[in-house]
């Protein structure tokens, strides 16, 4: 087997499903002309959405597509597993030589495998990620991929060598991640275990690389709920983040305050410098910037919660 596409079903919950249709007719359709063997695993945990329930969601795709779709799929339940754990799960059971990981709500633009795996055979032992920005087609995706920590689309097409990538589109030998797997957080901490995992790698001389020609759209938080819980739940992570050997400061919570003040100010700055380059309005400035400002007082008050009371922090906000 050459290749193991690997997808987690846990964003898809928080997200619209029309994103993972898109998604998995990105796959079927890329894949058609490849010479590479395939197959797709999906991980997911039976008590937040069931198997009959994802397999009848693709074979309905499936019967829509033009043609028979040439990468066989497989639906596994992981007991009480959320998002790092299920990536985890679906390394150990891939029988691809290399492990492609995208995120459930993840939408890779046209040429994207192209691009990934010409730029992995160049590059065998590398991690290469596609390059993933804020699908910016409403007013709320217009102040996230301004003013979140996604980056704008790329103005080149370049193969990079960076320091951190995100884990919704990239690629990766099967036996890099298998003996280097995303570590465990403290209970109550979902997200930052990538960030750990590159800095580690990069100490052993693993390089990480971002292809700007393989493109691939993220979603805003849907809807308010998941803005409130998202904006909270970074809040505590980035603190908690802090007290990790490999980000250990003095003083945590001033250096969270100095990286709350840079992300405030962002927003007034990018907004008004970058906001044509998403679309933005004139008339759509100061919700876009209310918006986020909102959102980093989420942010700020998640990270003050975890200091003053960790046991509601840890029990709360999952994403």
């Amino acid at each position: 087997m050459d290749i193991t596409i690997l997808l987690e079903w846990e964003n898809a919950i928080l997200s619209e499903l029309d994103r993972s249709k898109s998604l998995l007719n990105e796959i079927f359709s890329q894949t058609q002309a490849r010479s590479e063997e395939f197959e797709l695993l999906i991980l997911h945990n039976e008590k937040l959405v069931s198997k009959s329930f994802i397999e009848s969601f693709i074979q309905q795709i499936i019967e829509e597509f033009d043609g028979e779709p040439k990468v066989p799929f497989s639906v596994i339940n992981v007991d009480d597993a959320h998002y790092f754990q299920l990536k985890n799960r679906g390394v150990e059971l891939a029988n691809g030589n290399k492990i492609i990981f995208f995120d459930s709500d993840i939408i890779p633009q046209e040429g994207w495998f192209e691009a990934i795996l010409e730029a992995s055979n160049q590059h065998p032992n590398s991690i290469i990620s596609g390059c993933s920005y804020i699908d910016n087609s409403d007013l709320t995706g217009k102040a996230f991929a301004l003013s979140w920590f996604f980056p704008l689309p790329p103005s080149d097409t370049k193969l990079n060598e960076v320091s951190l990538i995100f884990s919704n589109n990239y690629l990766a030998p099967r036996e890099l991640m298998l003996s280097n797997p995303y570590p465990k957080m403290e209970e109550g901490v979902t997200r930052g275990a990538d960030t750990l995992l590159w800095q580690r790698l990069k100490e052993k001389g693993i390089k990480l690389l971002t292809h700007n020609g393989a493109r691939a759209t993220h979603p805003a938080p849907n809807g308010i709920q998941h803005i409130l819980k998202r904006g909270l739940a970074e809040g505590r992570d980035d603190y908690k983040r802090l007290f990790e050997k490999e980000f250990e400061v003095r003083k945590p919570m001033l250096r969270f305050f100095k990286i709350y003040l840079y992300r405030c100010r962002k927003v007034f700055k990018s907004t008004l410098i970058n906001g044509k380059k998403v679309g933005l309005k004139g008339l759509e400035i100061p919700g876009a910037i209310g918006l986020m400002l909102f959102y980093y007082q989420l942010y700020l008050i998640g990270a003050l919660t975890t200091k003053f009371l960790p046991s509601v922090a840890k029990s709360s906000w999952r994403i």
